[in-house]
């Protein structure tokens, strides 16, 4: 298990900020984890979809980084949505019930779509090409 974590970040639409971790989420790394969000929520992003895809695992300090995420952006009227999560790490979010707080999506699709519910799907898919 990595007790590395690995950063990249992408704006997606124009608006919503893809996050792709890669490593755990943990004592070690949520400190690294929490400056790099905190830089683009001084830029006013408020709509955040973390990849999860190649997180390892997410401990206790991790799973209160998020949760302190999703509390903050839901005062600015925004949210943060997990995409790809498994093994370990969904199990471990399922396990607190913090699954019922973190809106978890399949993918990173699936989670950008659901930041646009009222708009068609011909409309949307103009938008990503």
């Amino acid at each position: 298990m990595k007790d590395t974590l690995s950063i990249e970040t992408q704006l997606l639409d124009g608006e919503i900020l893809g996050i792709v971790l890669d490593g755990s989420l943990n004592s070690t790394t949520s400190d690294q984890f929490n400056q790099a969000i905190q830089n683009h929520l001084d830029q006013g992003r408020s709509k955040i979809i973390i990849d999860c895809r190649r997180v390892e695992y997410i401990s206790s300090i991790g799973l209160g980084s998020l949760v302190a995420l999703q509390a903050r952006l839901r005062k600015k009227g925004g949210e943060v949505k997990l995409a790809g999560l498994y093994g370990l790490a969904a199990d471990t979010i399922r396990l607190v019930g913090l699954d019922k707080l973190l809106n978890i999506y399949g993918d990173i699709e699936f989670a950008r779509e659901s930041f646009y519910p009222s708009r068609p799907r011909a409309e949307h898919a103009k938008l990503l090409s």
